[in-house]
């Protein structure tokens, strides 16, 4: 039984939406997509970067049905650096250190 939480599901799901024209054409309008999940961001990165849609005679160009011309693969893993930035800037920042009573504080080395 698939469940909406499985990635092959998820996959799957997003890859059957993208079988007509869609409203990006760069990889980076991935990431900017306002509409779109970050595990759906990736997917779609994830897809685009695949061999499966390599360009035969320049294999280093991508091209995802229903985008209107190919682009780089490295244009594509740059998309994925930036949603992985993202996702490090929405971590919370880390607890404060508890100072227990009497102690002088840490120094910092110089």
């Amino acid at each position: 039984m698939e469940n909406a939480s499985n990635i092959v599901f998820l996959k799957r799901r997003i890859l059957e939406n993208l079988s007509g024209p869609v409203s990006w054409s760069y990889p980076h309008q991935v990431v900017n997509d306002p509409a779109l999940k970050l595990e759906e961001k990736r997917t779609i990165l994830a897809a685009w970067a695949s061999d499966v849609h390599a360009v035969e005679s320049l294999p280093v160009l991508r091209r995802l049905p229903g985008t209107p011309f190919p682009v780089t693969f490295s244009s594509i893993m740059d998309a994925m650096a930036r949603l992985d930035r993202m996702e490090e800037d929405d971590d919370p920042p880390p607890p404060p250190v508890r100072m227990r009573p009497g102690r002088p504080p840490p120094q910092e080395a110089a």
